[in-house]
């Protein structure tokens, strides 16, 4: 073999190396790819700011007890750890348990985490759950983010100062955001490819939204306020009867009462039996909870709560102030407080 050949095979074997080496890590930079029909957290929690968030390994959950930082714990709620120190809402875990998608609100903090990036306020961020490496996705304030199959859909403050609704891949890491509507809508319902959400601008009925083209269709004159769109029905607050909690079956034009008293946050436990709601009376506010199949109401603590968020077979809650949160045992029917503390404090 002359010199001029041996030096063309180890060029040509080096380039072929260097080619499988830049395969090799395109392919592990790539992301893994939801269902189509994937949620990252349901309606009724993203309603509660999202506050709680499950996948098959762990609870994720801003931590109240410590300025609503990044926690995960098992579905036992044992062995608790703080994975971020950023304070976050709106938490949708992926299906492969591989990432987790949140916004962050760090201006809530009474003190800055561990990091230089805390001062970095707000934004929209992805963080691996295996390496800790965290992404910025959207850098400015916004509302409500939905994981629905592989996109992130969320408000962002319009030039109108109202949100509008905007969309982003999450499978390509250079993927721009997509503007769908500069109406008023909460994503939040995200069933078969369709996006649902009471139009709280012009009629109040509950439409659904096309996200690939942004038309919308109605779906029920029912003047509605934070539905929860599921298999059976729709669950939603009357805005004709001051609040009230009402269920829409699918197919049906008489909705059924759940409670005639006004309702300021509400929500559906994970197996979809149970709701859980807040009455707001001057003189006797309280949190109930209602059986769907015997139709009975069982208030669980008096006063005012909010953040009502569900998963596994727990309901967790804050008292309005957010000074405590507590945790609701559906299966033993108990309630206790839930305020894990930060790991320098113990």
């Amino acid at each position: 073999m002359n010199k001029h050949l041996k030096r063309v095979l180890v060029i040509l074997f080096t380039i072929s190396i260097l080619a499988i080496f830049i395969l090799i890590l395109k392919l592990g930079s790539r992301l893994p790819e939801n269902p189509s029909d994937y949620t990252g957290n349901t309606a009724g929690n993203l309603y509660n700011h999202g506050l709680f968030a499950e996948d098959a390994s762990h609870i994720y959950f801003a931590n109240p007890a410590d300025n609503f930082r990044l926690y995960r714990m098992d579905h036992s709620l044992e062995n608790v750890e703080c994975i971020n120190t950023d304070s976050v809402e709106y938490l949708n875990p992926d299906a492969t348990s591989s990432y987790l998608y949140y916004s962050r609100i760090n201006y809530r903090k009474n003190t800055y985490g561990n990091t230089v990036f805390d001062i970095l306020d707000t934004g929209i961020y992805r963080l691996n759950l295996k390496n800790k490496g965290l992404t910025r996705l959207y850098p400015d304030a916004c509302g409500s983010v939905l994981l629905g199959g592989n996109t992130l859909f969320y408000q962002s403050y319009g030039e109108d100062g109202n949100f509008d609704l905007e969309s982003i891949s999450v499978l390509d890491n250079d993927a721009k955001s997509k503007l769908l509507s500069t109406s008023y809508n909460t994503p939040v319902n995200y069933n078969n490819g369709m996006l649902y959400y009471a139009d709280l601008q012009n009629d109040n009925y509950l439409y659904s939204l096309n996200p690939e083209n942004g038309s919308t269709v109605p779906v029920s004159d029912i003047e509605c306020y934070q539905p929860i769109v599921t298999s059976q029905g729709t669950y939603y607050l009357s805005l004709k009867h001051n609040y009230a909690l009402l269920f829409l079956p699918n197919g049906s034009d008489e909705a059924t009462l759940i409670t005639g008293s006004p309702v300021s946050a509400y929500n559906l436990s994970s197996n979809g039996r149970y709701l859980f709601y807040q009455v707001d009376l001057k003189h006797s506010s309280r949190l109930c909870k209602y059986d769907i199949v015997t139709g009975t109401e069982t208030e669980l603590m008096s006063g005012s709560f909010k953040n009502l968020n569900t998963v596994s077979d727990y309901l967790f809650f804050t008292d309005f102030a957010e000074t405590t949160c507590y945790c609701h045992d559906i299966t033993s029917g108990t309630t206790f407080s839930f305020m894990p503390l930060p790991e320098d404090s113990q």
